[in-house]
């Protein structure tokens, strides 16, 4: 068989067969397009939420919505409170002289639970949110954008606020861009996520936890905005499984043989 009529043959076979899935780039497009354009409100359904590493399944969340109140910090600015059964309150704060919040009046977990919220500054440079929450007896502030705009941490860690301790870092926060955050306190650490990512993993064994004292109003459970305009929406709580208790308690174990070495 001659070379024209051997390229003339493939030629043929090649358009009688069907391309796969993976080769075809439209459908590569399209699926690429259909995972990128989940909401960063939560995963797009609760067989997907159930999937992801830490997550629950959408049954267990109990969203936060009639019981919120207006914190009184003195100079705050005005405070707009929706309440929605469904998916927690919408929340929209004003710039206060300095501080702005709302504290949750009802009934808190102390241990064992995960909160998960969204929040944006829209207006302003500093923390649009400090999250107040529950740490046994004690209470802590997860800080986003502090100390002007950057700031990222914890207060209080062993006396030392969030601008102090070893686990401070700096992260840049655009006005208008919501941020998906969620805190998970079990009997051996606080963890918190940004944008679904590890932003601090604090061991509680052998430390200190407390607030500064500007934040004392929003116990047990409050958010508050320094100096800038802020909302918050879709928020939860739900508690920890068996499982992710006992997942905790072999991780820790596992990081004390390490720290033993």
């Amino acid at each position: 068989m001659n070379r024209f009529a051997t390229c003339l043959l493939f030629s043929t076979w090649l358009s009688l067969t069907p391309l796969s899935r993976a080769d075809d780039p439209n459908t590569a497009a399209a699926e690429s397009k259909a995972v990128s354009t989940s909401p960063v409100g939560g995963a797009a359904s609760e067989k997907e939420a159930a999937s992801e590493k830490g997550a629950a399944p959408a049954k267990q969340w109990k969203p936060l919505s009639a019981k919120w109140t207006a914190c009184q910090f003195g100079g705050d600015g005005p405070t707009e409170i929706t309440p929605n059964e469904k998916e927690g309150a919408a929340i929209k704060v004003e710039i206060g002289d300095p501080l702005s919040g709302v504290r949750w009046d009802g009934e808190v977990a102390k241990e064992n639970y995960e909160i998960e919220m969204e929040g944006r500054r829209t207006e302003g440079f500093d923390f649009f949110c400090g999250l107040t929450f529950p740490v046994g007896d004690s209470h802590v502030t997860f800080v986003l954008g502090g100390w002007g705009g950057g700031v990222v941490g914890i207060s209080n860690i062993d006396g030392m606020d969030a601008s102090e301790n070893a686990q401070a870092f700096y992260k840049t926060f655009a006005n208008g861009e919501w941020q998906k955050i969620r805190v998970r306190v079990d009997p051996e650490q606080i963890q918190c996520w940004i944008n679904d990512k590890v932003a601090i993993e604090q061991t509680r064994s052998d430390h200190r936890f407390d607030l500064r004292y500007e934040m004392e109003v929003c116990r047990p459970l409050g958010l508050a905005a320094y100096m800038c305009k802020a909302e918050y929406r879709n928020i939860r709580v739900r508690e920890l499984t068996k499982a992710e208790l006992a997942e905790a308690k072999k991780a820790a174990e596992i990081r004390a043989a390490e720290d033993d070495e």
